[in-house]
């Protein structure tokens, strides 16, 4: 559940407050001000700014209004620096990947959109440095990539849950081909990405195994699981394939002979049937995934929401928290 009350109001600056500002032998004008949750430097901690200036959309960009994100653990990574040597950071970077909202201005030649239009989508860790995020109440987007309009049949909490996890799902569904003659392991299946996959390979008639806590039980099978084992005890089994989200050293000997294994966190290894996901937000993927969520063939789960104010909690949470589902960020 959100946090309401008066912790959502007394955080500095009001939302869409103004301030003046000035430079020296210039005509004071005034400024509009956006909240955004930030990392600064590699040594502090990630915090919330009421002070960074409004964007603006340039020529084929949409100006967002910001109402919904969730947490992922790249934004984790990012927070704690495991980047640092991978890909520049030009700070502040905001933080945040997924992202629901609506247009509020459009720059010039934009044809896709319009103002009050919802869109859903999310934006890449690295692009070309680590800079842009989501958890800011207003961003700017390229027309033609990162967002695409928002499935229907979601309310924007649960379409700024979707994207990441879930374009991460569909890649897994592409490479390990689950259909009803298949037997599929799920490794870190009450997670965004194992929830998602779960749905997608029970939907293709596949037999989904998922190793799990006795709290878990209702919550897998509501999503299609066929089969629950004790996560703690040694796996004696064979499978056609794994997802597996979670271990740097997936165990590729409970394969048969031609399985394949997929993995998000580079961890699937190399060889033909082992593949490294990568989650691409362009428009395609987002509409495949909008059509699923649509149709029902997907449901997103919100464990829990945050305000903006609480990220940090969100973060910390993400790792101390047994999650069931996604943990959503409220921004706006």
């Amino acid at each position: 559940m959100a946090h309401k009350g008066a912790e959502a109001r007394g955080e500095g600056v009001a939302r869409g407050a103004r301030r003046e500002v000035a430079a020296p032998g210039t005509i004071r004008t005034e400024e509009q001000l956006v909240r955004a949750f930030t990392l600064d430097s590699f040594e502090s901690p990630p915090r919330l700014r009421d002070d960074l200036p409004e964007p603006t959309a340039a020529e084929g960009e949409l100006l967002i209004r910001v109402h919904a994100s969730s947490v992922n653990p790249v934004d984790a990574a990012i927070a704690g620096g495991v980047l640092k040597e991978m890909a520049e950071h030009d700070f502040p970077v905001t933080l945040g990947r997924d992202l629901a909202g609506v247009v509020e201005r459009v720059g010039r030649d934009v044809s896709r959109y319009q103002i009050g239009d919802e869109v859903y989508g999310f934006l890449p860790a690295v692009n070309p440095t680590v800079h842009e995020g989501s958890w800011a109440e207003l961003i700017t987007v390229p027309e033609f990539n990162f967002v695409a309009p928002k499935p229907r049949n979601l309310d924007l909490a649960e379409a700024g849950a979707a994207p990441l996890a879930g374009i991460t799902a569909l890649a897994a569904r592409d490479v390990l081909e689950p259909t009803s003659d298949k037997t599929i392991l799920v490794i870190g299946a009450t997670g965004g990405v194992g929830s998602f996959f779960v749905q997608l390979a029970s939907a293709a008639g596949a037999h989904v195994v998922a190793p799990a806590l006795p709290e878990d039980e209702g919550y897998l099978r509501d999503l299609g699981t066929s089969e629950i084992l004790d996560r703690d005890a040694d796996l004696d089994i064979t499978v056609d394939a794994i997802l597996d989200v979670v271990s740097y050293a997936p165990r590729d000997e409970l394969l048969n002979e031609g399985g394949r294994l997929a993995s998000p966190l580079g961890a699937a290894g190399d060889g033909p049937l082992r593949f490294n996901l990568v989650a691409q937000p362009t428009p395609e993927n987002l509409q495949r995934l909008g059509e699923l969520l649509d149709d029902r063939t997907l449901r997103v789960h919100l464990q829990r929401n945050y305000l903006l104010a609480h990220a940090a909690e969100a973060l910390q949470a993400l790792s101390n928290v047994h999650k069931q589902g996604k943990l959503g960020v409220e921004i706006a």
